[in-house]
């Protein structure tokens, strides 16, 4: 755990923990170091965005599982 005095270890921990790569965790703190602050909330605004996507997606594909188990429960007991 980053210290809280340290504040880019505790916004590089932040970001890692929202799921940003290495990469990405640069490119953030590049982009905070330059004050490109505009791109920055673009860039993290997206990948929020991706990660709707990913929540939404799952969300659907535990709904076609539900449904399927539902049918797959219905029609054993018809039987």
């Amino acid at each position: 755990m980053a210290l809280a005095t340290d504040k880019i270890a505790v916004m590089t921990e932040n970001l890692k923990d929202a799921g940003l790569n290495g990469n990405e965790v640069a490119q953030c703190l590049k982009m905070l170091n330059k004050h490109e602050f505009s791109a920055l909330q673009k860039f993290l605004s997206d990948y929020r965005r991706r990660l709707l996507d990913s929540v939404h997606a799952y969300n659907n594909q535990i709904d076609c599982l539900d449904y399927f188990t539902y049918t797959l429960k219905k029609s054993l007991e018809v039987k």
